[in-house]
């Protein structure tokens, strides 16, 4: 009935393992962001243990839920949907309403960066890459690139 960080970061280190992408690639990752004061510290344990803290700086995370609500079922089409005009505007939109952070979080240490302002994403060279959560009702954890 609760998730769990340890499944969480084993599909990323699945998922990045897998397909041989280093997390300090990522302009950032776009998170299920549940609001829940149990969701949100597990999945920002399982992407600072799972990808940020095998990066220098530290990984902006925000949730489209934030601009629009949680809908449901498609609260990941939501997710992937912001990733892809942010990756093409460059510019990633603020986490709305965020203010305090989670003291749950411990953000320093997971070295993550919750976007609270609009962010222009930095120039690359080649494709820009950034990360996409979202879980499913009966359990199931599901993270694109």
């Amino acid at each position: 009935s609760l998730p769990s960080a340890e499944s969480q970061r084993k599909l990323l280190e699945q998922v990045y393992g897998v397909f041989g992408i280093d997390p300090s690639e990522l302009a950032f990752v776009e998170a299920h962001g549940t609001g829940t004061r149990v969701g949100d510290p597990v999945e920002a344990d399982a992407l600072g243990k799972g990808l940020a803290q095998r990066r220098t700086q530290a990984l902006p995370i925000g949730s489209v839920k934030s601009n629009i609500g949680h809908l449901e079922p498609a609260s990941g089409l939501a997710g992937v949907l912001k990733t892809i005009l942010a990756l093409n505007k460059g510019l990633l939109p603020a986490t709305l309403h965020q203010q305090t952070p989670n003291p749950d979080i411990p953000f320093d240490e997971l070295n993550l960066r919750v976007v609270d302002r609009n962010w222009t994403l930095p120039d690359r060279r080649g494709p820009s890459l950034a990360g996409v959560n979202s879980f499913g009702f009966g359990g199931t954890n599901a993270h694109v690139v």
